[in-house]
């Protein structure tokens, strides 16, 4: 779906396809070493192109998730994923959403241009509730997450531990669809 920015700028939310496996591999790779607010340290992401295009034709395939992309000016900046938490039947009406993006494109809106594709699969799906993990001190995304009505129901004490030492909470936040 292709969504006008704050700049003006067009930006084309997609799903994956396997030619995008090595610009996909550039952006992990190059998130890790930006922000101290995802699951890795810098070096950890070690998927090869090959391999993530195994997995891109995978989650296509995938019927209880999604994968979406922003492209923008042809390059791809960032990815989103939503899914399923569980495939038993009492947790089938839970999601689970995660975002990457690079820290040139923040501020211009495709996190929010990525969430409302996540938040139309889920209504699509039959979700009623969709979840995620923030560090507390991620006070960008905290905000974005705030304005679709996600609220904090938790935290985890130092959800995260740093090579240096130091550690990072994180907010478990909900929305009800």
């Amino acid at each position: 779906m292709e969504y006008v920015l704050k700049n003006g700028n067009k930006v084309n939310i997609r799903a994956p396809r396997v030619e995008d496996a090595e610009q996909l591999v550039y952006v992990m790779k190059t998130a890790d070493c930006e922000t101290r607010f995802l699951a890795r340290n810098p070096g950890e992401f070690t998927t090869t192109v090959e391999r993530e295009k195994e997995i891109i034709a995978n989650v296509l395939n995938n019927k209880n998730s999604a994968w979406f992309m922003p492209e923008y000016n042809g390059k791809i900046v960032g990815q989103c994923s939503v899914g399923i938490v569980r495939n038993n039947d009492r947790y089938r009406h839970r999601a689970a959403v995660a975002f990457i993006l690079l820290q040139e494109y923040w501020g211009l809106g495709i996190g929010g241009k990525m969430m409302e594709e996540c938040i139309k699969w889920c209504t699509a799906h039959g979700i009623t509730q969709i979840e995620l993990d923030v560090v507390k001190d991620n006070e960008r995304a905290l905000k974005m997450y705030q304005s679709f009505g996600f609220e904090i129901v938790g935290t985890q004490p130092k959800a995260l531990r740093y090579p240096d030492g130091t550690y990072a909470d994180e907010y478990l936040m909900v929305k009800m669809l």
